[in-house]
């Protein structure tokens, strides 16, 4: 009887601590806070404090480079729209890294 209530004790301590993070398997929505994601090679791009865009691939950050013809317009999005970015990415953008599937450039 105390082994079993024991039990039970521990398996609901063990679900509470468990971790809440998780990754969405879907696409960003389109549009939130503001902010509409930009895509690069089928990546959701971020950006750093300077607004750099770079994307995640298997765990790792890629920086877009600045020779691509995208660059450019990936940075005036930043300047234009950063201010819902940090809104979108204080809700939604973290939840993305490993999604791949959105416009091709």
């Amino acid at each position: 009887m105390i082994a079993g209530t024991l039990r039970s004790c521990l398996f609901l301590v063990a679900l509470v601590a468990a971790p809440g993070c998780y990754v969405e398997e879907g696409p960003p929505p389109a549009m939130a806070y503001g902010y509409a994601p930009q895509y690069y090679d089928g990546y959701v791009v971020y950006f750093d404090g300077a607004g750099r865009p770079f994307y995640h691939v298997g765990g790792a950050v890629v920086w877009v480079p600045a020779t691509s013809p995208y660059y450019a317009g990936l940075v005036g999005h930043w300047r234009a729209y950063g201010p819902a970015y940090g809104r979108w990415f204080g809700h939604y953008g973290y939840r993305y890294r490993s999604y791949r599937g959105g416009s091709r450039r």
